[in-house]
């Protein structure tokens, strides 16, 4: 057999794991129909995967084909523990997994500096509490943090932490003895979303996170797309809209960033309020607050039907801390979404999820989860 043949039987070998660890327990000829290939295909590339204990033999099940049974392929997620750690500027939000990214454990560390070396022993501490718990190893550990993350290396520019040419993953390698995979946290969110989140299932869908600041990430025939730091934060979305710090009239960061919400609010209103604040004067009718909420929402949705227009993709998953602007103001979310849409029918598939910092650092595990399995 030829190394191509060996490289592309693994490859497939890999997919085979990957699509019964998203997908759930298959039979062979299940997992053979779902990827085109041959039942003895299928044979031929399990066997390593359930000699090395990747993929075990469950329950037989009975089959439509002359009334056999078959037994069902699965991993067995308690076997694995990973750990996800996002960096904010105010916290360390890390979690335990198992290998379906469960989350069995959590911890959160307000940060006292954003001292590399500082944030490093808080990150160190974390992960010793958390491994010192748990009654199994850790296999990996994921940290994800806002910013453009180069090489899976270097920290090149995060402006929430203050960092500029940050080798984090092999200062963190080094003082945790334990395989450590390091990216950007919506890249993190987005892979979460995509395995065993709400883009489970869908060969294509986009995320859009709103809070301090915009993210982006986007999926297309169940591949992920790198969508760079900051994609859309100055895509204009209303043309007489507020300002930003770039001087962008009407861009996404000027509109639809909790920052701005809240400078907005505290304009009209006459007085410094939080975004917080500000959100709950708009639920408590302040009408003043509500045309602020309802600009912002529109804006939102004139976003989500760009993205969905200039990538085909339909569902368009919104989150982020600043999400609850799309609850508040949900028809003038919607009236953003179809203002230029000549269609009758809607053709977008809007989901709005609220996501705590739990859900972030989970897409970290997910980031060590899909850099290392199967091993």
């Amino acid at each position: 057999m030829s190394i191509e043949t060996d490289t592309a039987l693994a490859g497939l070998s890999r997919e085979v794991a990957i699509d019964i660890l998203v997908h759930g327990a298959q039979t062979r000829s299940s997992v053979g129909r779902r990827m085109g290939i041959s039942p003895a295909t299928v044979t031929r590339l399990v066997r390593p995967l359930l000699d090395s204990d990747v993929l075990v033999e469950t329950e037989a099940y009975r089959t439509a084909e002359r009334g056999r049974n078959a037994f069902a392929l699965d991993v067995v997620p308690g076997r694995y523990r990973f750990i996800g750690v996002k960096l904010t500027a105010d916290s360390v939000y890390a979690v335990v997994t198992d290998l379906r990214a469960s989350i069995l454990d959590r911890v959160t560390v307000e940060l006292s500096s954003l001292e590399v070396a500082e944030v490093v022993t808080t990150v160190r501490s974390v992960v010793d509490e958390l491994s010192a718990r748990g009654a199994r190893t850790v296999d990996a550990v994921g940290v994800t943090v806002g910013g453009l993350v180069t090489d899976g290396e270097v920290v090149a520019d995060s402006p929430f932490m203050h960092w500029r040419d940050v080798p984090l993953r092999s200062i963190l390698a080094a003082e945790l003895n334990v395989p450590v995979y390091l990216d950007n946290d919506v890249v993190g969110l987005t892979k979460v979303q995509h395995w065993f989140g709400e883009g489970t299932g869908h060969e294509s869908f986009a995320l859009i996170t709103i809070g301090a600041g915009i993210g982006y990430g986007l999926v297309i025939n169940h591949q992920q797309i790198p969508t760079g730091v900051a994609p859309i934060s100055h895509y204009p979305v209303n043309p007489g809209g507020r300002l930003c710090s770039y001087g962008h009239r009407g861009c996404m960061t000027a509109m639809v960033s909790s920052g701005s919400i809240a400078s907005a609010v505290s304009e009209v209103i006459g007085h410094p309020v939080g975004f917080s604040e500000a959100l709950e004067l708009a639920r408590s009718g302040d009408p003043r607050a509500v045309s602020v909420i309802d600009e912002s929402a529109r804006a939102l949705g004139r976003a989500a039907a760009a993205v969905s227009t200039m990538t085909g993709v339909r569902r368009i998953i919104l989150s982020g801390e600043g999400v609850d602007i799309a609850s508040i103001a949900a028809e003038a979310l919607q009236d953003g979404v179809s203002e230029f849409d000549i269609r009758e029918v809607d053709h977008h598939d809007l989901v709005v999820r609220p996501m705590a910092f739990d859900e972030w650092a989970r897409g970290a595990a997910v980031v060590a989860i899909q850099s290392s399995f199967p091993a």
